[in-house]
C-alpha cells in the first residue's frame, strides 16, 4: 500500500506561523502532492504521516558516531536486536516474535530486500552510513511504500546517489579502518542533465571480529567446547540507478560472507567455517500520465538471492552410532529467485481525496541446491545429497506464487482531519491467503498539535526455513504451516516545540496469532498467541543551533499464550529500552557526540532454568573534524562501548547457555571527502 511518505501533511509554509487561525491551515487533500516531495526531502513533514514513523538522517548520523545501518536501527524507539547461532541479525520490533525472521521488512530505495530462505536482511545490516541519505522506520504493520505491507516494522533505505535532491553534493569518498581488523572504503557520485540522472555507489569493507570473551556451546558436556566465536565478515557493494524522464531503471549487487559463528547444529565450528550471503536485484519503473488527475506506474523486477554455508559442523567424536573420525563436514547451498510485475493506478479526480488502486505478482523459485556432507552412514568421505531425501531443505517444493491486490484513499475530511485507508488481499499458492487493512485518523487542531490513531490487521508467511528445511539437530520444517496475523491499535500525541524540535508519546496494543516457533520436537509450528502493550516517548531536533539530539523510552509488556491456554510473561524482550544520542558543534570545525544505551532484562521461555538475562548499557563517545562541511575532507573517531559492556543477545533453550556474546569495547576512525 503507499502513502508514498506524505499522504497526510500540512504545507511547508503552515509550519512557520502559529495556525490557529482556519485560514492559516492550507487544506490537506490540496496540498498533498506538493508534500509528498516536501516530506522526503525534510524532517519538518513527518509529524503529519498516518504512521508512528522515524526518520534519521545521515548527517545527523555521522555525528553520533554511527557507521552502519544496523547501528542506526538500534536507535528506533521500541527496536531492540536479536541474533541466532549463525549470526543472522534481526531488528525485533515491539518484542515481536523474537526467535523468528520476517517480523519486519526491509527496502532499500523502494525495493524489498529480505531473502526468501530466512525472510531475513543480515546480509545488509553491515552497509555504512555514508551511503546513506536517510532512513525511514514505520513502528507497526502496514508501509507508505506502495506494495509493501510490514508485518511489525517497515525501514525504507534511501541512498545518498540515488537520493540527492537538491544536488547540493557531487559524490563523496571515505574510508574508516579500527581493532578487530576492521578496514574499508567506498563512495557515490551522480551525473545528471536536464531529463536524466545517473547514480552510482560501491564500498568493501571486512573485520575479524571475535565473541568479546568464550563461550561453551551446547553439544554434550563429553564433547562440548569452550572457545570464542568467530563473528568477523567481508563485504562490498555497488549499486546503480538511471533515471530519464518517467522511465527508471535500478540495480544492487551485495556480496556479503560471515563466519561460521556459533555454528547451525548449536556447536562451535571450526575458525575457517563460513556463511555466505550474496544477492543482486535488478528493477523497472514507468509512469504513464494520463490526465491532470490520473497516472499508472508500471513496474517489474528480478533479485537472486543465496544462502551457502561451509563448516566443519561437528568435531571429531561419535553422534548416536556413528563415528566421524574427521568431524561432520558440511557443504550447504541454496539459490533462489523472484520474478515480480505490477501496476498502480493513482487518481485524484475526487474532490479531497488520493485513490490508488494496485496489483503485484511474485514468483519465488529454488534454482540451484547443494547439499554435501560427510557421510552420514560410514562418518568418513563426502557424498552429495542434493537429490536424496536427505538433503538440507526440499528445494523441489520450496517455490511460491503470490498475487497482492491493494486499495488505500486519503480523505481531507476538513482543514484539521484526514483520513487514510488501505485494503488489500495476498493470495498465496502454499499457504491459506490473507485479507489486510489499515485506518488512521490525524488530527491537527494547530500548529503545534497532532493526534494520532490507527488500527491494523497483518499477516507474516513462513519462509522456505520454516516450511522445508529437513529434520536436522538444528529444526525441522513443516509444510503444513499457515501465515502469523497480527491485529494493533496504536496511537500518537506530537507536541512541535518550535520549528525544528518535536515531542512525542504514543501507545500501542498488539496480538500476535498463530506464531512461528520451535516445538519441544524443534518442529516449526504454529503454537500459540502473544499480547503486548506498551507506549513510547520521544524527543527529537535541535534544542540549540549548535546540537542535535534524539532520545527515547519504550515500555513494553507482553504475555504468551500456548496452544494449551497456559500463560507466561512474553520471553526474550526488554521491558524497557532508554536510547539517547546527543551531538554538540562547538565551532564550525568541532563536534563531539555521543550514544547511551540501556537495556533491560530479559525474561526466558517457558521451561528454560535459567535466570533471566540481566540489563545492560553501553555508552559511546566521538570526535569530529569538519563534519558540518559540505564540500571538504572530514575526520572522526569513535570509541564504541566505552565501558566494555558484554552486549549479549538471548539464546533459546538447548542452544548457547550463556547467550550470545557479540560485542564489547572497540575504537576506529573514519575520515573522508566530500565533493
Amino acid at each position: 500500500m503507499k502513502f508514498s511518505i506524505a499522504a497526510v501533511t500540512l504545507p511547508l509554509f503552515a509550519i512557520t506561523v502559529n495556525a490557529t487561525d482556519p485560514q492559516m491551515i492550507a487544506s490537506l487533500s490540496d496540498d498533498m502532492a506538493q508534500a509528498t516531495q516536501l516530506a522526503t526531502q525534510s524532517n519538518q513533514n513527518i509529524d503529519y504521516q498516518p504512521f508512528i514513523l522515524s526518520i534519521l538522517h545521515s548527517d545527523d548520523l555521522i555525528k553520533f558516531g554511527v557507521r552502519t545501518l544496523g547501528e542506526a536501527l538500534t536507535l528506533v524507539a521500541g527496536v531492540d536486536m536479536a541474533t541466532n547461532t549463525m549470526n543472522n541479525r534481526t531488528p525485533i520490533f515491539r518484542g515481536s516474535n523474537p526467535t523468528a525472521y520476517g517480523q519486519s521488512t526491509l527496502v532499500i530505495d523502494n525495493f524489498v530486500i529480505n531473502n526468501t530462505l530466512f525472510s531475513d536482511y543480515n546480509g545488509y545490516l553491515d552497509m555504512p552510513i555514508e551511503l546513506i541519505e536517510r532512513i525511514e522506520v514505520v513502528r507497526g504493520s502496514g508501509s507508505f511504500l506502495e506494495g509493501v505491507n510490514g508485518y511489525a516494522g517497515t525501514i525504507n533505505v534511501l541512498t545518498r546517489a540515488k537520493n540527492n535532491p537538491n544536488y547540493t553534493q557531487q559524490g563523496s569518498l571515505f574510508g574508516f579502518g579500527g581493532n578487530n581488523g576492521l578496514i574499508g572504503a567506498g563512495g557515490w557520485s551522480t551525473y545528471h542533465g536536464k531529463e536524466w540522472k545517473l547514480a552510482l555507489d560501491v564500498f568493501g569493507q571486512r573485520n575479524n571480529l571475535k565473541t568479546p570473551i568464550t563461550v561453551k556451546d551446547a553439544f554434550p558436556s563429553f564433547l562440548s567446547k569452550a572457545d570464542y566465536a568467530h563473528l568477523g565478515m567481508q563485504h562490498s557493494g555497488t549499486g546503480v540507478s538511471y533515471t530519464y524522464k518517467n522511465f527508471e531503471l535500478q540495480g544492487r549487487i551485495n556480496q556479503y560472507q560471515g563466519d561460521s559463528a556459533f555454528g547451525n547444529l548449536n556447536v562451535l565450528p571450526n575458525p575457517d567455517g563460513v556463511i555466505k550471503q550474496p544477492s543482486w536485484y535488478l528493477q523497472g519503473k514507468y509512469n504513464l500520465q494520463l490526465d491532470n488527475d490520473t497516472d499508472i506506474t508500471f513496474k517489474t523486477s528480478i533479485m537472486e538471492d543465496t544462502w551457502e554455508s561451509n563448516a566443519r559442523s561437528l568435531p571429531p567424536g561419535t553422534y548416536g552410532t556413528v563415528t566421524f573420525s574427521e568431524g561432520y563436514w558440511a557443504s550447504l547451498m541454496i539459490k533462489n529467485r523472484h520474478i515480480s510485475g505490477g501496476a498502480a493506478l493513482h487518481y485524484n479526480g475526487f474532490d479531497s481525496h488520493r485513490i490508488t488502486a494496485g496489483i503485484e505478482s511474485t514468483w519465488n523459485d529454488a534454482v540451484d541446491m547443494q547439499s554435501i556432507t560427510t557421510n552420514k552412514i560410514t562418518g568418513t568421505g563426502l557424498v552429495d545429497y542434493s537429490s536424496t531425501s536427505n538433503a538440507f531443505i526440499d528445494a523441489d517444493k520450496a517455490n511460491r506464487q503470490t498475487t497482492d491486490l491493494y486499495l488505500s484513499d486519503n480523505i481531507d475530511i476538513n482543514d484539521h482531519i484526514a483520513l487514510a485507508i488501505t485494503a488489500g488481499t495476498i493470495k498465496a499458492s502454499d499457504v491459506q491467503s490473507n485479507i489486510y487493512g489499515r485506518a488512521a485518523l490525524v488530527y491537527q487542531p494547530n500548529y503545534a498539535d497532532i493526534f494520532k490513531i490507527m488500527a491494523s490487521e497483518s499477516a507474516r508467511y513462513p519462509s522456505d526455513q520454516e516450511m522445508h528445511i529437513t529434520p536436522s539437530a538444528f529444526a525441522a520444517g513443516n509444510e503444513n504451516l499457515n501465515r502469523e496475523r497480527v491485529h494493533s491499535i496504536e496511537g500518537q500525541y506530537l507536541r512541535k516545540l518550535n520549528t525544528n524540535l518535536t515531542a512525542g508519546i504514543s501507545f500501542f496494543y498488539i496480538q500476535n496469532m498463530d506464531q512461528i516457533t520451535l516445538d519441544q520436537n524443534k518442529t516449526f509450528q504454529n503454537l500459540g498467541e502473544n499480547k503486548t502493550t506498551g507506549g513510547e516517548a520521544e524527543l527529537r531536533g535541535n534544542l540549540t543551533t549548535d546540537d542535535t539530539i534524539l532520545f527515547s523510552y519504550s515500555y513494553l509488556h507482553g504475555k504468551v499464550k500456548t496452544s494449551s491456554g497456559d500463560e507466561s510473561t512474553l520471553p526474550y524482550s526488554a521491558s524497557h529500552l532508554l536510547k539517547l544520542a546527543y551531538a554538540y558543534d562547538f565551532n564550525e570545525n568541532l563536534t563531539l557526540g555521543g550514544i547511551w544505551h540501556y537495556v533491560g532484562s530479559k525474561q526466558r521461555s517457558s521451561g528454560d532454568t535459567r535466570q533471566e538475562l540481566n540489563a545492560y548499557q553501553t555508552l559511546d563517545l566521538s570526535l569530529g573534524w569538519k563534519l558540518n562541511h559540505l564540500n571538504s575532507y572530514y575526520i572522526q573517531a569513535v570509541i564504541d562501548d566505552v565501558g566494555n559492556s558484554i552486549v549479549r543477545y538471548p539464546s533459546p533453550r538447548s542452544t548457547y547457555s550463556d547467550d550470545y556474546p557479540v560485542a564489547g569495547r572497540s575504537f576506529w576512525v573514519r575520515t573522508g571527502w566530500r565533493f
